[in-house]
């Protein structure tokens, strides 16, 4: 724990960096600046703008023709028309190429996140170009890949008993990464690592700078080894009064990375708020939140915050909608704020009950989605920075949950 305003972060805040570019801040650059449909640029199929100046220089030219073909004799017409058609189909083909040109393959706003089935488990490149084809038909770009947790031994593991090192998944990660960018050159790839924080008789831990050590230089091996645009923290659980231990871990994992990578990390709703007319879980303590600040800090050490909106222990989906929405518009306000910060996903849930804090039947692609739209509603024009929705989980979610995610509005 600790008080916020003793830890100083200026020096990692994106805008004072240096301005070095890899390929994914070029990727996540372009996605930013790609024009959408809604403002958000999420939860409606896109619909391209292509550079309107060009469009009026191109029509007032025209024009300019049109008047100068118009005063010319009519035997003149007539030997020019074979020609001008000619001319207009090479204007045609100049001016689309013109248009055209420069333009980047951005991927889609959306994510997912993607178990062992995939980086541990051997694939074929039909397989893969399979997940691939899924991916993009539902606008998921962005995938977080499971690559190993830190085990209660102080070591990275290969399975969930910790039993396997994780030496011995490396190559099949590899070979997933490699598989996954023929299939989808311009996926955005991050590594999925887990860090739980504290169970039951293992004490707390996240104050432990040799803690902090170990999953910055993983981090680095992540992305310089293994290959990934990114790494993915999904360090559990997190609360407010533990902000300060939580950010230096950022910040180690950032200075070990610089602006070369990028980090994207999982966060939780603000379950129980005080003071805010929505419906609230009865078995969570009331003001079970993370405090504005405190999601700032996050927004400006990471590129993308992945809001786990679900497992609410909310009864009824008629409560979970007016919640989901204003995790939505909450993260928004937050972040909008500042300048340079993180981009938000939108955690959407796909898994199997886990009784009482996730009834599918309160929880659901639908519900979630419904949320997700009344948020961006509610969050005005701070829901600019509100970049997709993600899918918890790639091996939970079936054909009907994948169709009601179109339904619902996923970009494609």
């Amino acid at each position: 724990g600790g008080d916020l305003n003793d830890l100083d972060l200026s020096g990692y805040q994106r805008e004072a960096r240096p301005p070095r570019q890899s390929r994914v801040r070029e990727r996540i650059k372009q996605r930013k600046q790609t024009p959408q449909a809604v403002k958000t640029g999420v939860l409606t199929p896109s619909t391209t703008t292509r550079r309107p100046g060009r469009q009026v220089e191109t029509a007032s030219i025209t024009q300019r023709v049109w008047a100068a073909v118009r005063a010319l004799p009519l035997n003149t017409l007539r030997l020019l028309a074979y020609g001008v058609g000619a001319l207009l189909l090479v204007l045609g083909v100049i001016i689309g190429l013109n248009l055209f040109k420069d333009e980047a393959v951005v991927a889609q706003s959306n994510a997912i996140w993607l178990g062992t089935e995939w980086t541990y488990d051997t694939r074929t490149t039909e397989e893969v170009a399979g997940l691939a084809q899924r991916l993009r038909a539902h606008g998921v770009g962005t995938v977080y890949a499971w690559v190993s947790w830190y085990a209660w031994d102080a070591t990275w593991a290969g399975s969930a008993d910790g039993e396997t090192p994780f030496i011995e998944r490396d190559p099949a990660v590899k070979a997933f990464v490699a598989q996954m960018r023929a299939a989808y050159p311009e996926v955005r790839l991050y590594g999925w690592i887990g860090v739980p924080t504290a169970s039951g008789a293992f004490p707390y831990r996240m104050n432990d700078a040799a803690l902090r050590e170990a999953v910055a230089q993983f981090s680095a091996l992540v992305v310089n080894d293994l290959g990934f645009d990114g790494v993915f923290l999904n360090v559990e659980p997190v609360w407010d009064n533990q902000a300060t231990d939580f950010l230096q871990l950022l910040s180690r994992v950032r200075l070990e990375l610089g602006d070369s990578a990028a980090i994207a990390v999982a966060v939780p709703p603000d379950w129980t708020p005080i003071g805010v007319d929505i419906p609230q879980p009865e078995l969570v303590t009331p003001g079970t939140v993370w405090d504005k600040k405190f999601k700032q800090r996050v927004a400006l050490l990471t590129d993308e915050m992945a809001v786990m909106a679900y497992n609410s222990g909310l009864t009824t989906p008629f409560d979970y909608i007016p919640w989901m929405a204003y995790q939505v518009q909450v993260y928004a306000e937050a972040v909008a704020e500042l300048s340079g910060g993180a981009q938000i996903i939108i955690g959407i849930p796909t898994y199997a009950n886990e009784l009482p804090g996730h009834n599918t039947q309160v929880e659901n692609v639908s519900s979630a989605m419904t949320g997700v739209q009344q948020g961006i509603l509610q969050a005005g024009d701070a829901a600019r920075v509100i970049a997709g929705t993600a899918l918890y989980a790639e091996w939970e979610t079936d054909a009907t949950e994948w169709t009601q995610y179109l339904q619902g509005g996923a970009t494609r």
